[in-house]
This record gives C-alpha cells, structure tokens and sequence, in this order.
C-alpha cells in the first residue's frame, strides 16, 4: 500500500489517501484470456450452428474463470502476508 498526498499540503498536512495498486498476477491474466476466447468460440459456434465449437467454448471459458479465480486466490494469500 502507498500513501499519496493530494490537494494542498501546506493547508491540510493530513489529506492522505491510501491506495492499493492493481497488478494482475500470470495465472489472472492467462486465465481472463482463456475466458475471452472461449466466449468468442460460444459465440461463433452458437452464430453459425455448430453444437460442438459452441461446448467446447463453454468448456475453455470455464476453465479460463477457474485458472483466473485462482490466480485471485494467490494474489489474496500474498496481500494478507
């Protein structure tokens, strides 16, 4: 966490506002893709009839939201320590 001063200092010394800074770890950023892709392949496959391209999109997005839930689950644990 970093503190960082805003506005006049030299009128209110004691304006400070704390903020976290929002870095996505591998697994967050692998799974978030997988996620995409997997929603452009249901899409496609809903769009031009095809079951099979439509599940298996399904199945990758699925898996994408795992992969980034736990790549969630690591950044959590790392922040608490």
């Amino acid at each position: 966490m970093t503190d960082q001063r805003v506005g006049y200092p030299e009128r209110d010394p004691f304006i400070v506002i704390r903020y976290q800074e929002k870095r996505m770890n591998k697994d967050q950023v692998e799974g978030r893709a997988e996620e995409v892709k997997g929603k452009v392949k249901q899409a496609t496959g809903k769009a031009v009839g095809d079951r099979e391209l439509e599940h298996r999109g399904r199945i990758q997005k699925a898996g994408g939201k795992i992969q980034a839930g736990y790549g969630n689950l690591k950044k959590d644990v790392k922040d608490s320590a």
